[in-house]
């Protein structure tokens, strides 16, 4: 495919995931979580089962302005799952847990990169001989390929269907304080349904609860988002420079982390999984890049992640986006100071650039997804999480296609060093982010708790 074809294809999917984000952010907080949740998942199927049929038209529109449609489509889709998914995971989990339960969440995009690379495999292993005989079947595996992304979507229809609202949506917007319960009480039950021992129980309870008061309440006045209400809670310093924070370390982070793709053909190639040679066939091309993809995962995408998991409620956000802005910056630094000498190394560049993920992942590339779900108030906590994340994607898209003409222009050594600066940036930036660790959301944000849960009790 030309590169300019390629790069449109590239482009779409990313604008639309910020356009996303951004809408479905702001919807999340006017109508809800779960009255949109659902509907960011049947985009994407919808988009996705579209993007695999995609032709030529009888009206003249090519197959790429086609993909490139429906992959706009799926990337509003994706984006919209930003802030639903961190929102919801947040206003359900217990205090002691929540961050752990993010990053949970956050982690099955790397394990859905593990996959996607090996059904890549599967696919055009099972297309060999086809694809020998003729390259156009490679036509048949690229559509297959993305099908096969329908599957696990369509999986968590019927689960999303049956979550019910989030219940400080409930309470704090709708002011329905008898349904927040009952809905808390049915999610805890659940739960304990596979619980042996009443101290987890009462653990979880207090955790969700705390501080709630001993009694049902009337709610104070319910504050819903509008432009009047934006503006008076983001003209005070404490909530603007919160807001800049989590949207400005999104965006350094982004800028470098989709940068990084720049250099995977040169690595592919140093661990032989891109043939330079001109014998090799379209389907070794394939085959080994789809198994080169699989391996960087395994080496530094998905441990980065679960790394996260298990350590996040020990250490903090802040102390792993501190971590992990200082350590991409310092693998940054090495390379650019001696890309020629260490290019030449194949364990070693291959090492360090396994490292930058690795760091990533277990560093600011979780923690800009956990944080915003966390520290903003009910009213406007989707929208901040969806404005915060779109600007990791303008960083995501700056990164990929302005360091992508930087590279070709002033070289990889000067990319290097830019990506460098903006790590740099990202660590400060961090300053200006709150710990979320340990607080409930209602003492992050000051809102009034107005309910006890029940305690629930062990099934035996």
């Amino acid at each position: 495919m030309p590169a300019a074809e390629e790069s449109w294809i590239k482009a779409t999917a990313l604008v639309g995931t910020l356009c996303g984000q951004l809408i479905f952010g702001v919807l999340g907080d006017c109508f809800g979580r779960k009255s949109v949740y659902g509907l960011t998942l049947i985009i994407m199927i919808v988009s996705t089962l579209l993007s695999s049929l995609s032709s030529n038209t009888f009206l003249g529109i090519g197959i790429v302005p086609m993909i490139c449609f429906f992959r706009f489509c799926l990337g509003v889709g994706i984006g919209g799952d930003y802030p639903l998914s961190a929102v919801i995971t947040s206003e359900y989990a217990s205090q002691n847990r929540r961050g752990q339960m993010m990053a949970a969440v956050f982690a099955m995009q790397g394990l859905g990169i593990l996959f996607a690379s090996l059904v890549s495999i599967i696919v055009v292993a099972s297309f060999k001989s086809a694809i020998y005989e003729d390259t156009a079947n490679l036509d048949y595996v690229w559509r297959i390929v993305v099908a096969i992304g329908i599957i696990p979507a369509a999986l968590t229809m019927y689960l999303r269907s049956q979550l019910p609202e989030t219940p400080r949506f409930t309470m704090h917007i709708q002011g329905r304080t008898d349904q927040a319960v009952s809905d808390v009480t049915q999610v805890m039950n659940s739960r304990t349904s596979s619980s042996e021992t009443e101290p987890r129980n009462e653990s979880v309870n207090r955790d969700v609860s705390s501080p709630l008061n001993n009694t049902v309440q009337t709610p104070v006045a319910n504050q819903r988002i509008t432009i009047e209400s934006l503006r008076n809670y983001f003209r005070h310093y404490r909530n603007w420079s919160v807001l800049f924070g989590t949207a400005s370390t999104w965006f350094l982070l982004d800028v470098a982390f989709y940068s990084q793709n720049l250099f995977l053909p040169h690595v592919m190639s140093s661990i032989g999984f891109v043939p330079s040679d001109a014998s090799a066939t379209p389907y070794d091309i394939v085959y080994l890049s789809a198994v080169g993809n699989a391996v960087i995962s395994l080496l530094g995408t998905v441990p980065g992640y679960w790394f996260t998991v298990f350590f996040i409620e020990r250490m903090g956000r802040l102390k792993i986006q501190y971590m992990g802005f200082a350590m991409i910056s310092l693998l940054l630094l090495i390379l650019a100071s001696a890309y020629n000498q260490i290019a030449n190394i194949t364990w070693l560049f291959v090492g360090l650039y396994s490292l930058t993920f690795f760091f990533a992942n277990f560093g600011p590339n979780s923690t800009t997804f956990i944080i915003p779900g966390e520290v903003y108030p009910t009213w406007v906590r989707s929208t901040a999480h969806g404005f915060s994340a779109a600007c990791g994607k303008a960083g995501a898209i700056f990164g990929t296609f302005g360091f992508g003409h930087l590279s070709q222009s002033k070289g990889i050594p000067t990319t290097l060093w830019c990506l460098f600066g903006f790590t740099v940036a990202g660590f400060i930036c961090t300053r200006f982010v709150p710990e979320p660790k340990g607080k409930s959301l209602e003492e992050l944000t000051d809102e009034p708790s107005h309910i006890e849960l029940p305690t629930v009790q062990s099934r035996t």
